[in-house]
């Protein structure tokens, strides 16, 4: 989003623009003092445009568990995020880190992980030893972040980015063989669901990849969640099955412009709750709802802030004059 100028019969024109969906929109602001009084409106009105647009494209999308009135939020939490990255670079920087930890403590932590986001936080940032914490709760911890700068990289979600995933979220714990499919059974504790046989985990694995390959037409939240149930019902892995499959499906929604999915004790419950609901009655695509309702509380977080700064922000844009 910047600001142009053009000289119309001698006179000097301001206007805001942006583009949506690779085409120029263009606002008048009008001249001089003019621009004060109506930039705010106009920078209100692309963004709403913008998402409006954006709808428009969402909804030629398979979708089967969002509505409407949440297809518009994702899209302005999309927007928004967007722009805390655009106009305050380094705080965005901060903003990563801060959600990195907050979600490496919840995701161990729904695995029983004990640190608090304190000490998740001098483990992650300052490679603290914390007295009297285990040494493996530790390690747990510390292999989130391999595994994060791993999934930069990731360009497809496959078996083998799945493995290496896998690997690193297990670095250090060879007994619970990294990177490699189980070869005995499986059970969850207290729940209904029975995994896949061991013997079935390849070709079960395969299919899921091929499930994700023909679905690429479906909205990616959906995309995600409907990947996540499916990868969590199989459980390929002898241990580390529910990280794994929290990264995977923060990879799909972070390489479509959404903030991560931060699950933890707070909502710990649901998640299991629901997971099992779904997979169980293989009603997959229900699992959407928990994730949009992530998302939206990610999205109320990260509206406070652009509302908090948009005076920063459109000082910001005046200064192009």
């Amino acid at each position: 989003m910047f600001i142009s100028k053009r000289k119309i019969k001698g006179n000097t024109y301001f206007y805001l623009e942006d583009r949506i969906n690779g085409k120029k929109i263009s606002i008048s602001l009008g001249r001089g003092e003019q621009v004060e009084k109506r930039i705010k409106e106009a920078f209100d009105k692309i963004n709403q445009e913008k998402a409006l647009a954006n709808f428009k494209v969402s909804k030629t999308k398979k979708i089967q568990n969002i509505t409407d009135s949440e297809l518009l939020s994702l899209e302005l939490l999309k927007i928004n995020y967007a722009l805390l990255k655009e106009f305050f670079p380094q705080g965005f920087k901060s903003f990563k880190e801060d959600e990195f930890v907050r979600y490496a403590q919840g995701s161990t932590s729904v695995e029983g992980n004990s640190l608090s986001l304190q000490e998740a936080t001098l483990v992650l940032e300052k490679g603290t030893v914390i007295a009297g914490k285990k040494i493996d709760e530790i390690r747990e911890i510390e292999n989130m972040k391999f595994v994060a700068k791993n999934s930069e990289k990731i360009k497809g979600i496959n078996e083998k980015t799945i493995k290496k995933m896998h690997s690193l979220i297990l670095k250090g714990f060879d007994e619970k063989k990294p990177g490699q499919y189980r070869k005995e059974p499986m059970f969850i504790i207290g729940s209904k669901v029975k995994p896949s046989k061991a013997d079935d985990v390849p070709k079960k694995m395969n299919q899921l990849i091929l499930w994700l390959e023909k679905n690429k037409d479906k909205h990616p939240v959906e995309l995600a969640s409907q990947f996540h149930a499916r990868f969590e019902e199989i459980h390929p892995f002898l241990d580390g099955n529910g990280r794994t499959g929290r990264e995977i499906l923060n990879v799909v929604l972070q390489k479509e412009g959404y903030p991560r999915v931060i699950i933890n004790l707070d909502n710990r419950e649901t998640y299991i709750r629901l997971l099992e609901r779904v997979q169980i009655k293989k009603e997959y695509y229900k699992f959407s709802k928990f994730v949009y309702l992530c998302l939206e509380k990610r999205a109320e977080e990260i509206k406070q802030i652009i509302d908090d700064n948009k005076d920063i922000m459109l000082k910001k844009l005046k200064k192009q004059k």
